[in-house]
C-alpha cells in the first residue's frame, strides 16, 4: 500500500483547494453578472416607472401652483383698483372741502383758456386791421 496513491500530497491538495476557490470565485463572478444584469434591468424599469409617476406630479403641482398664482394675481390687482379709486375719491373730497380745484377741472380751464386766448387774438388781429390802431399801445 502506497501512501501516496490512497491520499493525496500537500501540494495536490493545494492545488485542488486552490483551484476549487479559483471556480467558485469564477462561479460567482458569472452569477453576480448575471443576477446584477437582471437587477440593473428591474431597476431601470422601476425607475422608469417611477420618472413616469414623479413628472406627472410635478406638473399636476406646476399646474395648480400657476392657477393659485394667476387666482392671487387677480385678486391682488382688484383690490389695488379699489384701493386706488377709494384714494382718488378720498383725496378729491379733501380738495373740494378746501377749494382746491382737481386735475379734470384744471384740464378743462386750461382748455377754456386757450380757446379765449384764440379768440382775443383774432379780435385784436380784426381789430389792427380794420382801424390800424395798436391795442397794446
Amino acid at each position: 500500500m502506497s501512501t501516496k496513491t490512497e491520499r493525496p500530497t500537500l501540494q495536490e491538495e493545494l492545488t485542488r483547494r486552490g483551484r476549487d476557490v479559483w471556480l467558485a470565485g469564477l462561479g460567482a463572478l458569472a452569477t453576480v453578472e448575471e443576477e446584477g444584469s437582471k437587477a440593473f434591468n428591474t431597476l431601470v424599469e422601476r425607475g422608469k416607472d417611477y420618472e413616469s409617476k414623479g413628472r406627472k406630479q410635478i406638473e399636476s403641482a406646476i399646474s395648480t401652483a400657476s392657477k393659485q398664482r394667476d387666482e392671487a394675481i387677480s385678486e391682488v390687482e382688484d383690490a389695488s383698483e379699489g384701493a386706488r379709486e377709494y384714494i382718488f375719491n378720498t383725496v378729491d373730497r379733501a380738495l373740494d372741502r378746501f377749494g382746491v380745484a382737481t386735475r379734470s377741472e384744471l384740464d378743462k380751464l386750461e382748455g377754456q383758456v386757450g380757446r379765449l386766448t384764440q379768440k382775443v387774438d383774432a379780435l385784436t388781429k380784426a381789430l389792427k386791421e380794420n382801424k390800424n390802431i395798436d391795442p397794446d399801445a
